[in-house]
């Protein structure tokens, strides 16, 4: 090498000798990018699984009939809402609409939404609340006229000739609620129950406790007074049961508003909420019996929302069997006048609690 050049390789080799002792070692900075990685696809299984608990919240309590249509169990994530608070603003109360459809038969017969279940979010994120409305409501279904609520569902979704349009579906019904409360939901859901059995054994089954005895008209099963551990097959044959109990459906809804307690306190066991492999098994049994509808918020926020009112048992609110003779001829169900206007208002005025407190025999035990 020439020897004039001899001092410009030293003083190269003692500048990259500095830079190498300045640099941070690699191990760590892989480790972190590793880290993020990792906590990015947590944030997507706690998104999905939310969607999934959400969804949940309601069982679809009435019997198989056949194959079921179903769409895509993907949550479209929707533009944030202008009303999310930054860090320190108050938080809003969020309202849902979860549908459970019934079997139809994909063309000769439309789906029905069998299971109509508002879910409240109160602005103190204390705890749910789970309002059924009888699916045999006479309600204003728009554009149709009057008709038993669960038809609103046949009407938005059926298309002679073609499977059944269940965004459409879900669409009609959600306007139908929405004009009979008053409220404004930031999301439905809407879910068939071809996979509740694979749900709940995927979750270890559930431990359900009834006040009254139920006898399956179907299996001629016995479920007794008291606590008791129900695997997917049991669990599906109870809450398809109606004939024969006291208040019919309405029994029915409040043992789903029991069921769907007890799977959420499964779904918060941190064997199952800690644990990435078993989120990815719950959402393979959901697989396309889910569908997430947002509006105004996204599914990040939905999991951030849902998230604090985890740790506390949801509140059941329920009505007692009512019904008329409807304008058609056809027996339909009312609500009681007065408490369902004042229910209504306070659903829309975030004051729950206090309703609650002044009508417990409304409250599922």
């Amino acid at each position: 090498m020439n020897d004039d050049l001899r001092p410009v390789e030293d003083a190269l080799r003692a500048a990259f000798a500095r830079q190498e002792e300045s640099t941070p070692p690699a191990g760590p900075v892989r480790a972190a990018i590793e880290a993020a990685v990792s906590r990015r696809r947590r944030r997507r299984r706690t998104a999905q699984a939310v969607g999934v608990a959400l969804a949940l919240f309601a069982v679809l309590s009435v019997p198989v009939l056949g194959r079921i249509g179903t769409a895509p169990a993907t949550p479209e994530p929707a533009a944030p809402s202008p009303t999310t608070p930054g860090p320190g603003e108050p938080a809003e109360p969020m309202d849902f609409l979860v549908l459970g459809i019934d079997g139809g038969d994909g063309r000769r017969h439309g789906n029905r939404a069998d299971t109509v279940l508002m879910v409240h979010v109160p602005a103190d994120r204390s705890r749910l609340y789970l309002i059924s409305l009888p699916r045999d409501l006479g309600v204003e279904i728009p554009g149709y006229g009057y008709d038993k609520l669960n038809a609103a569902f046949y009407l938005g979704s059926h298309r002679p000739g073609q499977r059944p349009d269940l965004a459409r579906g879900a669409e009609l019904t959600e306007r139908t609620v929405a004009a009979l409360t008053g409220v404004r939901f930031d999301g439905t859901a809407t879910l068939n129950y071809q996979g509740l059995r694979q749900v709940t054994d995927a979750v270890g089954g559930v431990e359900v406790c009834l006040p009254d005895r139920v006898s399956s008209r179907h299996t001629g099963r016995e479920y007794p007074t008291g606590c008791q551990h129900l695997d997917g097959a049991r669990a599906l044959d109870l809450l398809r049961q109606r004939v024969g109990m006291p208040e019919g459906a309405h029994d029915r809804d409040r043992n789903a508003q029991r069921f769907v307690k007890a799977l959420l306190q499964k779904l918060r066991d941190p064997a199952i909420a800690d644990n990435p492999g078993r989120i990815a098994e719950i959402l393979a049994a959901a697989g396309t019996n889910l569908t997430l509808r947002l509006d105004g918020t996204t599914v990040p926020e939905l999991a951030a929302t849902l998230r604090p009112v985890a740790a506390a048992e949801p509140v059941g609110i329920g009505w007692t069997i009512n019904p008329v003779r409807g304008v058609t001829g056809a027996w339909v169900e009312t609500l009681d006048p007065a408490e369902s206007h004042s229910l209504f208002e306070a659903l829309r005025r975030d004051r729950l609690a206090e309703w609650v407190a002044r009508h417990p025999h409304r409250v599922t035990g």
